[in-house]
């Protein structure tokens, strides 16, 4: 007879079978790609329903339940939607030369270490500046990001990114645009970005002044009546503007309506409205209240015709901090969030296609703001 009790070890349970709940749920509802009515869904589903769907207000309440494996992977599956989904911002600077870019910026080299410095992300592609042409340089990287809090299945996950740089020798400007599809990638887009600016002043090519679409370039009606013109064809008509489908605005709480009868009152932080031609909506189309709102953003559709190649697509584009405190950037962005074509064809180029000419427009819209602005 045995004097001792076998002891027979527990199997070990993967992560992959495994729910997160409390606390290690935050990571993933603090995200700023989780929107307060993708959180607020959740609870609407259970019988939850908030007064103020803010952030602070429902994640507290949503740590205190057992998701079920369907509503965890719904967050999961819109976190990563919305990341999927390459960002766009750009910026101008001026040169002072006529020197071509690739032999101004060939002693640039990019320093992989402080990127690296944060631990949850590893980068698995060269690092390094590719000539389009003599004056259009293209940084194109991915990286794996492990964090477990972020994505309690899938651990690792891969972002990609990219930096473009053109210099127009005609005008002297040297356009860069960042491209990025996670906090992680906009965040090393802007170190680069900025170690790049620096290396062009040290060698004495550009001023001092990087120019940006910045939500402070504008008053609160300004910055209504820009969003609003940029739903427009562009001069050439190869993108062309169909419809407004979604807009999101709010009162400015530092300078809210005065009018009683007015929608947006303090107790209102924002409304998203979805429909269709919302162009021709009363709250787009009323000077009333302009100077008391804040327009975040809009869904537009736009046809295209890329060389014969014709489509649609839908752009998203604003100033993505207003009501967001996890973006802390006050740029104006843009997002390709659908683009339908024939089947088979090139979508690379496409999206390249329609974002550049989205550009085009932004840059005429806003040097008009400029020059009227200026006198």
């Amino acid at each position: 007879m045995k004097s001792e009790i076998d002891v027979v070890p527990l199997p070990k349970v993967s992560v992959a079978s495994m729910l997160p709940y409390g606390s290690m749920l935050m990571p993933l509802l603090n995200d700023s790609c989780l929107t307060d009515s993708d959180i607020n869904n959740v609870l609407k589903s259970r019988g939850v329903f908030v007064g103020d769907s803010n952030k602070k207000n429902t994640i507290p309440l949503i740590v205190t339940m057992i998701l079920s494996p369907k509503e965890f992977a719904t967050l999961q599956e819109r976190q990563g939607n919305k990341e999927d989904n390459p960002k766009h911002r750009n910026s101008i600077i001026k040169s002072k030369s006529d020197t071509s870019l690739t032999s101004v910026i060939s002693g640039f080299e990019v320093n992989v270490d402080k990127i690296e410095q944060n631990e949850n992300i590893q980068i698995i592609t060269p690092m390094m500046f590719g000539f389009i042409s003599s004056n259009e340089l293209e940084l194109e990287y991915s990286i794996i990001r492990e964090d477990l809090t972020r994505d309690w299945v899938r651990p690792q996950s891969t972002h990609s990114a990219k930096i473009n740089i053109r210099k127009d020798l005609s005008s002297k400007e040297i356009r860069v645009s960042n491209e990025y599809t996670s906090k992680e990638t906009d965040e090393i887009n802007k170190i680069l970005i900025k170690d790049l600016v620096s290396f062009l002043k040290e060698k004495d090519e550009v001023e001092d002044r990087i120019e940006t679409v910045h939500a402070k370039n504008f008053t609160n009606r300004e910055r209504f009546n820009f969003m609003l013109s940029l739903a427009q064809d562009t001069e050439d008509k190869m993108l062309e503007f169909l419809e407004i489908k979604d807009v999101e605005i709010g009162p400015d709480p530092d300078n809210p309506p005065k009018n009683p009868k007015s929608f947006f009152q303090e107790n209102v932080k924002k409304v998203i409205i979805n429909g269709n031609k919302l162009e021709r909506n009363i709250l787009l189309t009323d000077d009333g209240e302009k100077d008391n709102l804040l327009f975040r953003s809009i869904e537009a559709v736009y046809s295209f015709n890329c060389n014969g190649v014709k489509g649609r697509c839908i752009l998203q584009y604003g100033f993505m901090h207003f009501f967001r405190n996890q973006n802390t950037s006050e740029e104006f962005q843009v997002a390709l969030l659908f683009l339908n074509t024939k089947p088979g064809l090139n979508k690379k180029n496409l999206n390249r296609f329609v974002l550049n000419k989205f550009e085009e427009l932004k840059r005429k819209q806003f040097d008009a703001f400029k020059k009227e602005a200026n006198g």
